[in-house]
């Protein structure tokens, strides 16, 4: 495969870009703020593959009819700790971001929540909600389904897709310092990040991908609906581990509640994710916030001082990673490669922006 190359963006200019084109295809500078903040947030952090490379695919789902600017949160019940929000497939981050909110005044209020959004457009990096939550000083659980499209992940010791990527988000909020997140996929490699890689022209590491017969491959285009070539599926990480927490993750944020499944409605160019929070406020379990820094950055140190296997990678907590690469891209730019950057180009150029002007 040949590479293409890439150029860097300042994070302002693609903040302005992205809310510019989402306002220009009819939505609120409110809701065109919170996509654009935690779009170029997700590609500060290294995320590229949540980043606003996904905007083409928002596009191409307006385009289709499947996301309108019309289409808005709503609430099904409140009941105690309980929110069951409805997305009714609106734009994925701010709905997420408003049934998040909602559900920390709850946990405020009560020491916690519990909280089920149903059939959002895709939501973003699942970690974001997590860090809101944390700011909140709360602790979160997040698992959440991706419906809508074609399953993508092989089940362990299967040839065939039967799962989403399916991500896991805990947030764990530190007294006076930076908060642990732990954000991942329960496949391999997350979908997103097989994009970029078929966008950049490179492979994908071996082990991650199986082709439409099922034969390993490290051809990221086997991952993609083409003309002619049957999809072929990520693996699940951590074998059976992996395969185990994607399932749950599909039945606790959709199939108990009735929303879109894996199996059901596909589509191309349609994202649909629903998400099944818990949301602890810590002072309920211990309120002396000065112990509960002490006990958790005392453990940190442990972990911390453990020897490297290799002196130039030191040992990390999660989040750690996100925080180094935040702090380079805003004094650097983001990099995007040449295809991303066409496609967000002639996205922006069908609803009368100039992407290049930014």
């Amino acid at each position: 495969m040949a590479m293409t190359s890439y150029r860097l963006h300042r994070p302002e200019a693609l903040r302005a870009l992205t809310r510019a084109m989402i306002t220009a295809a009819g939505w609120s500078e409110d809701e065109a703020k919170e996509t654009a903040d935690h779009l170029v947030l997700a590609n500060l952090s290294g995320h590229d593959s949540h980043g606003i490379g996904m905007l083409p695919l928002y596009f191409n789902s307006l385009a289709d009819g499947h996301l309108t600017p019309q289409a808005k949160l709503s609430i099904r019940s409140e009941a105690g700790p309980f929110l069951i929000v409805d997305g009714n497939v609106a734009l994925g981050q701010p709905a997420a971001r408003g049934a998040v909110d909602r559900a920390i005044a709850i946990a405020q209020t009560g020491g916690v929540a519990v909280l089920n959004l149903l059939d959002s457009h895709h939501i973003g990096r699942i970690g974001h909600y997590s860090e809101v939550a944390a700011a909140a000083e709360l602790i979160s659980v997040f698992w959440v389904n991706v419906a809508g499209r074609p399953p993508i992940v092989a089940p362990f010791a299967a040839k065939q897709a039967r799962f989403g990527t399916n991500p896991i988000s805990i947030g764990l909020p530190v007294p006076g310092g930076e908060p642990l997140i732990l954000d991942f996929a329960t496949s391999r490699m997350a979908h997103g990040k097989a994009r970029v890689a078929l966008n950049k022209g490179v492979t994908v590491p071996e082990g991650y991908i199986i082709d439409g017969e099922g034969r390993p491959t490290v051809e990221p285009r086997h991952v993609f609906l083409q003309e002619g070539l049957p999809l072929g599926a990520l693996l699940p990480f951590g074998d059976h581990k992996g395969a185990g927490l994607s399932l749950i993750a599909e039945l606790l944020s959709a199939g108990l509640m009735g929303a879109a499944r894996i199996d059901q409605k596909p589509h191309k160019t349609w994202i649909i994710n629903s998400l099944f929070g818990v949301l602890i406020d810590p002072a309920r379990l211990e309120p002396d916030a000065a112990l509960r820094q002490q006990r958790i950055e005392s453990y940190l140190a442990f972990v911390r001082a453990a020897a490297p296997q290799d002196p130039s990678q030191p040992v990390l907590a999660p989040g750690d990673k996100e925080r180094k690469m935040r702090i380079e891209r805003e004094r650097d730019g983001i990099p995007l490669d040449d295809e991303t950057w066409s496609q967000i180009v002639a996205a922006a150029k069908a609803h009368g922006v100039d992407a290049e002007s930014f």
